[in-house]
């Protein structure tokens, strides 16, 4: 096969080395007809050296061209080939005036770089190969709550300090770095400055006493881009694609807080980051994404863990069956799994509302208490939608948790050593926004959920000229059972009312309100209502 295949390449080399030696000037004689007439021989060698480069600089045309015609048009086989290199006897190798045509130049950032702003201080070199970033967030809160007597009844940690306590902190306060080296390698440096309380087990309680908010790592990852038949390969810190809410960063939160979802499932115990590896891309022309990784399932924020085995494997795939960017009408839709071993062999679900502390100090509204299991299930349903200045969100965990064992801080009326067998947990969230000045919210299609809000007009009060910025209701009802056979964990439901107002794409104030129903775990024990209000003055760069 490969015999003919020679013989046509050369056939067709010799046919346009003919055609061109036809087009082109008639050549100089090899030999003069007369050599008495010149009567010097230097002058036949300079002729014939003249022919000489003639030739080669037609015969590199030549190559030129048939190389440029051997590329295949999407470029993932074209090129010089060893195979077709051959065929014109050529090396293995391309010559220097056609080094891989499908590959652009090399770029190596050098040049006088740009500086600018992109919601923070960047630096772009000229080829655009190279990237710096420097950002960073704050989020202030106030928190003030309010409860009757019976909701404070019954196990599921509210009865511990510091309860119903008012609260000044700093909720979130990073610094960070992006950007990219080499036009396909991209990274992410960050580091939360509070917040960084740890508690290990329940013996080991972290309390004012003994809580140091020494630097903890978020996303600190390096990824690979432009993986063909991947995608993109990230290994580090980072999120389990797992939550619609959960994908979104803090910067962009609809509440001062996510739903209960996060707390019980998306994030618990580490901040929402895992270290680990993870492969992405899109799909579907851009209207989908799915997302793969592999983690270590650990239990504190420090980004590591210890143990044999313990590893998860989760995954979520969305698309948008509607993305009318210039209507700003989308629709949104996701399943998200995730098969895990338990760290040390062992399961606690809990949940917050409002922090009134950093980490582990805040008030906790239901608790499972711990337990042991051998292998825990995740599933997830999620939608979202824009049209216009409203939109909307809502999503379902559900978490199967087998071969449960009681332990002694199991919120169970078993005994310690109790088999529960499976043991199910789950919650659900819906919440609706609408913008009183008529911006509509940014759908990110990279990452598959909301992004930034940018106002149609800053808020500025000045000169006598006054401009509101971007106002924003929202409300959510969500609820979470952490009841299953033997163990009763608590019920709740959650209220929410928000007022979100932005200043300008990097500034928003907010104002919660929250009424969280809650059923005491113990029987014969009455629940009761929970009042909590919040206030949050927020900035990024």
């Amino acid at each position: 096969m490969s015999n003919w295949k020679q013989l046509l390449a050369g056939a067709c080399v010799a046919a346009l080395w003919s055609s061109s030696l036809l087009s082109a000037e008639p050549p100089m004689p090899l030999v003069p007809q007369s050599p008495a007439e010149t009567g010097d021989f230097t002058l036949r060698l300079n002729q014939l050296q003249q022919r000489l480069d003639r030739l080669e600089a037609e015969n590199g045309k030549l190559k030129q061209s048939l190389f440029q015609s051997h590329q295949s048009p999407g470029g993932a086989n074209g090129g010089v080939t060893p195979a077709n290199a051959e065929m014109l006897n050529a090396d293995t190798t391309c010559p220097a005036a056609c080094q891989c045509p499908n590959c652009a130049p090399a770029k190596d950032g050098k040049g006088d770089w740009t500086t600018g702003w992109n919601h923070g201080i960047e630096w772009t070199s000229p080829d655009k190969a190279f990237k710096v970033h420097i950002g960073g967030r704050t989020q202030f809160d106030s928190v003030w709550y309010g409860q009757a007597t019976s909701a404070l009844g019954g196990t599921g940690g509210i009865s511990g300090s510091p309860h119903d306590q008012d609260a000044v902190a700093f909720r979130r306060a990073r610094l960070q770095a992006t950007g990219t080296i080499y036009e396909t390698i991209d990274y992410m440096l960050e580091f939360d400055f509070v917040n960084s309380t740890n508690r290990e087990s329940a013996s080991d309680l972290n309390t004012e006493a003994n809580t140091i908010n020494v630097p903890a790592p978020t996303d600190l990852w390096l990824q690979f881009k432009e993986i063909p038949g991947i995608g993109t390969l990230r290994v580090g810190n980072t999120k389990e694609p797992i939550g619609f809410e959960h994908a979104a960063s803090s910067r962009f939160l609809n509440f001062m807080e996510r739903s209960y979802l996060q707390d019980l499932f998306a994030g618990p115990f580490n901040n929402g980051f895992s270290p680990g590896v993870m492969i992405f891309n899109n799909w579907a022309e851009q209207r989908g994404t799915w997302w793969l990784g592999g983690f270590k399932n650990g239990g504190n924020i420090f980004g590591y863990d210890v143990g044999n085995g313990e590893h998860a494997a989760t995954g979520r795939v969305t698309y948008t069956p509607i993305f009318d960017e210039h209507e700003h009408q989308v629709l949104h839709i996701g399943l998200a799994g995730s098969a895990r071993d338990p760290d040390a062999d062992t399961n606690r679900f809990r949940t917050r509302s409002l922090r009134n502390g950093s980490g582990n100090l805040a008030t906790v509204f239901a608790d499972t208490g711990t337990f042991t299991t051998s292998h825990q299930w995740m599933a997830g349903v999620e939608v979202a939608g824009v049209s216009g200045p409203l939109s909307m969100q809502a999503e379902w965990i559900g978490s199967w948790s087998e071969d449960a064992v009681s332990l002694a801080g199991t919120k169970s009326a078993a005994a310690a050593g109790t088999p529960l067998g499976t043991v199910y947990t789950n919650g659900y969230y819906a919440e609706v926004h609408y913008f009183l000045t008529g911006e509509s919210r940014e759908y990110d299609r990279k990452n598959a959920s909301f992004g930034r809000v940018v106002p149609r007009q800053n808020f500025r009060w000045k000169d006598g000229c006054f401009e509101p910025g971007a106002w924003q209701l929202a409300f959510r009802y969500g609820a979470c059972d952490l009841r299953d056979e033997a163990l009763n964990g608590g019920l709740l439901q959650e209220y929410v009312a928000g007022v979100n107002w932005f200043l300008n794409p990097n500034t928003k104030v907010q104002w919660n309100y929250v009424c969280t129903e809650r059923d005491s775990a113990l029987d014969g024990v009455d629940g009761g209502l929970i009042h909590g209000f919040g206030m949050r003055l927020a900035h990024d760069f």
